[in-house]
């Protein structure tokens, strides 16, 4: 199962600050002579400190045979470093072996699940965090865990509860409210996704994403009106951002206007100029296709660019100048695109001249324009001589 977020979450706190809430003291199991060096306690202190790289460079000179090793620190510390090093099965095991040992911490249990978590055996990252227990209740980010954890085991009604109770225990944190927007538009319940997301835009200032997301939902669900008046806000509230026009495009398309959707992408695309493409479309498909030409010279990639100005000049009946198109289309090995090629055959036939359009068509494979081919050449051969009669 997908994460249903438009972006990664993260569920607890940075590493280096949750290292300060856990018992990492120096060991002070065995006595060193006066030039040894601890290298537990100094691969301790660097962790503390957020040295990952230096820690570990320290922990490999532990020696794991000293009977008078503290373990639980030991294990601890090498988890920590697996962690922050993304090295999550290792660490898994790593704070397994440490409470194996006797580390209590509840903090390592949270870190277990995290661990659990990022190799997706999202079933042992719950039963750490039962484990962890009220020790870590007071933290939002294993909450979001949870929730998350239940989620992409599919227990749907256990995440929206632990999100409820959630909120209860962090009344000034709408951030759970969010996810449920979430969740409920990943379960495809648009209606009432939108519901809650109008809930959560009251409470809390929302991101441009949010009410994308929100209006999409009302769109999905069917309110078309109410989804045009609410990103219509959003524009206003989050002028720069280009996302909600592209939002908003598509909800006045599926409107039946591509007319009013081209307009609000055409101003989208003075900031995004990859968006003079969609805009050129959509003015053809409002039967605007001299508009669509002049977007079409905006768009910046020379490849899509040529393409969609074969379409457009054809539909425009302008055969002699997508013949002119030819030497480009080459240069932008575009000719290996056989619509593009049968696209330049048809322009050539209706612009007289069939050897060319033949060249073009004898470089056909794909089925459906071998097809097309044949009965292009049947059309050549009747107009025999009279050319001007296909014209």
């Amino acid at each position: 199962m997908q994460s249903p977020f438009p972006v990664p979450i993260r569920f607890v706190l940075p590493l280096v600050l949750l290292v300060a809430g856990l018992v990492l003291t120096p060991p002070l199991a065995a006595k060193k002579g006066e030039d040894e060096v601890d290298y537990l306690a100094l691969a301790t202190l660097l962790t503390r400190d957020g040295e990952y790289a230096r820690a570990e460079e320290a922990l490999a000179q532990v020696d794991v045979a000293d009977e008078a090793l503290d373990r639980g620190q030991y294990h601890t510390v090498r988890g920590l470093i697996a962690l922050e090093r993304s090295r999550h099965s290792e660490a898994a095991d790593a704070f397994a072996e440490a409470i194996a040992a006797g580390q209590n911490d509840p903090l390592i249990h949270l870190y277990r699940a995290q661990a659990y978590f990022a190799i997706e055996r999202y079933g042992d990252a719950l039963a750490a965090l039962d484990a962890a227990g009220e020790g870590v209740a007071a933290l939002s980010g294993a909450w979001l865990m949870r929730g998350h954890a239940y989620w992409m085991l599919g227990r749907r009604q256990e995440t929206f509860d632990t999100l409820s109770r959630a909120s209860e225990r962090f009344p000034g944190n709408h951030g759970f409210l969010r996810r449920q927007v979430f969740y409920l538009i990943d379960a495809g319940l648009n209606r009432e996704a939108a519901e809650l997301g109008r809930t959560y835009l009251r409470r809390a200032e929302g991101k441009a994403e949010d009410y994308v997301a929100i209006g999409t939902a009302l769109r999905r669900s069917g309110d078309t009106q109410a989804a045009l008046v609410f990103l219509e806000e959003a524009g206003m509230r989050f002028p720069e951002d280009v996302s909600i026009p592209k939002a908003l495009a598509q909800t006045w398309l599926e409107a039946d206007a591509p007319m009013a959707a081209a307009e609000i992408l055409a101003r989208a695309a003075v900031a995004e100029p990859a968006l003079y493409a969609e805009t050129a479309e959509l003015l053809r498909r409002a039967g605007q296709p001299t508009r669509a030409l002049r977007a079409n010279a905006l768009v910046p990639e020379p490849e899509r660019r040529l393409k969609q100005r074969v379409g457009l000049l054809l539909e425009l009946r302008r055969y002699d100048q997508v013949a002119a198109m030819e030497e480009a289309l080459y240069r932008a090995g575009l000719l290996a695109d056989e619509d593009v090629r049968y696209a330049l055959a048809y322009a050539h036939y209706r612009d007289g001249d069939h050897q060319a359009a033949e060249r073009h068509l004898q470089a056909l494979t794909r089925p459906e324009l071998f097809r097309k081919a044949t009965e292009l050449r049947r059309l050549m051969s009747e107009c025999g001589d009279a050319r001007w009669t296909c014209s």
